[in-house]
């Protein structure tokens, strides 16, 4: 039998530290490494019944973190309520190079000879200003995110209100930190209209391959209808540019989507329409088929 004594003494719906909830007596080793219990770091645990997300986990690394440490990028995006990454994916921390913070598995460290990381006190360490985690977001090059997600996840900040492009353009000002010209990059290539990061993707792969869709196209019938909003759109050429994530498939969408593109397509539309296969798998098929598709 599990022992758990003292339970009140500790949160065990919220990341613990495991050894400290042992020594209080709030349970005992052998319930810690039970199936009760799911260590999110090393000797950090939760209790299995909480679901698990990645504001938890970085709620989880803070407990490991020294002071100074500033939670940046995707996660401080996270605890701002932007969940951009998944749960697993590294937690995010900005340090100064003169700190000590061991790595472990989980944990993405980046380090800076700067000690004026803009930020402000949080769980015990710091969290990013909303234009330093921007910041973070565009030019950390180690995660391996490509330019269109990176700016998918621009645009998410921007609709949400969270970062406002101007000030951003001016806060990366004359700044040289390495990947400032991906950043500088994203920043031009941004536009809050998307709806979503796969839509931004599928948007600057296509903009970069020097084709420019328009974004959100309102289709009219010609008695003046609206039949419905495309993702993207070549108006003259009369092309819409759709991506279907698995979300299309569920229920009644797929009628819907259906419906909605009949009654475009007697007007005289195309459609385009993209799979999370095609995007993620060949995106330089998807715009070569966007190409061929304008020629005709």
């Amino acid at each position: 039998m599990f022992s758990l004594r003292n339970s009140d003494l500790i949160d065990f719906a919220e990341p613990f530290i495991g050894t400290h909830a042992v020594a209080e007596g709030a349970l005992t080793s052998c319930a810690l490494r039970s199936p009760l219990f799911t260590r999110l770091f090393r000797n950090v645990y939760v209790a299995s019944t909480t679901e698990v997300t990645h504001a938890m986990r970085c709620r989880a690394a803070a407990l490991l973190a020294p002071g100074d440490a500033v939670l940046s990028g995707c996660s401080a995006a996270a605890v701002k309520g932007l969940e951009l990454v998944g749960s697993h994916d590294p937690v995010e921390f900005v340090v100064p190079e003169n700190v000590g913070f061991a790595r472990q598995a989980g944990l993405h460290i980046r380090r800076t000879c700067r000690r004026d990381i803009d930020s402000e006190p949080w769980e015990g360490v710091r969290l990013a200003t909303p234009l330093r985690l921007a910041l973070d977001t565009l030019t950390n090059t180690k995660l391996h995110r490509s330019l269109p997600r990176v700016v998918g996840y621009l645009d998410v900040l921007l609709r949400s209100g969270l970062v406002n492009l101007a000030e951003l353009h001016n806060y990366l000002g004359s700044r040289r930190d390495n990947g400032m010209v991906r950043a500088r990059k994203a920043v031009e290539l941004a536009d809050a209209r998307s709806e979503s990061v796969p839509e931004s993707e599928l948007r600057v792969w296509l903009t970069v391959a020097g084709l420019k869709p328009e974004v959100q196209v309102d289709v009219v019938s010609r008695r003046g209808h609206f039949l419905g909003r495309l993702d993207l759109g070549f108006p003259a050429q009369k092309l819409a540019i759709e991506y279907d994530g698995e979300w299309h498939l569920e229920g009644i969408q797929p009628q819907l989507d259906a419906q909605r593109r009949t009654a475009i397509e007697a007007e005289g539309w195309r459609f385009l329409i993209v799979t999370k296969v095609e995007l993620y798998g060949e995106p330089k098929r998807v715009v070569a088929s966007v190409r061929a598709a304008l020629s005709l």
